[in-house]
């Protein structure tokens, strides 16, 4: 009974990561190509907010992507944080961090060459925000994770 208690816990955990590193990746996004346009229109905050809420709701398949990222991330940082015990605490925010930069650069390169395909991550700084934003899933996951050492 333990067991299905954690492994249910674990999918609690990792569907708390995914859905919070989806919604700080859309904010970033839709900020991120607001500022942009921001040089010859001009957004209210209602117009801020409903463009929030199209992305959130357009951007469905980049979640899954994340969902996909993230569980590969926690995957190889579960067993990396054995080995590499310094890195234990960290090892899930960091691996949130790399599945968006390695996911994007696969996009990128897969999609469109390089040409900016996610349009919230084509410069420095939205690429950090995306990963800042799997950065704050990982912290969830290990927050949340149940606690096995």
């Amino acid at each position: 009974m333990r067991l299905v208690g954690t492994v249910g816990r674990t999918v609690i955990a990792f569907a708390a990561a995914v859905v919070a590193t989806y919604l700080l990746a859309a904010v970033f996004y839709t900020q991120q190509v607001i500022a942009k346009q921001s040089a010859f229109a001009v957004y209210t905050t209602a117009q801020q907010i409903d463009t929030f809420l199209q992305n959130l709701t357009g951007l469905w398949l980049y979640g899954a992507m994340i969902a996909v990222a993230l569980a590969l991330a926690f995957a190889i940082a579960a067993v990396l944080k054995r080995i590499l015990k310094p890195l234990a605490p960290v090892a899930y925010p960091l691996a949130g961090a790399a599945a968006m930069a390695v996911m994007i650069t696969l996009i990128e390169q897969m999609l469109g060459g390089g040409a900016g395909v996610i349009g919230g991550a084509r410069d420095a700084v939205g690429l950090s925000l995306q990963c800042l934003a799997g950065f704050f899933g990982g912290l969830v996951f290990a927050v949340l994770r149940p606690s096995r050492d």
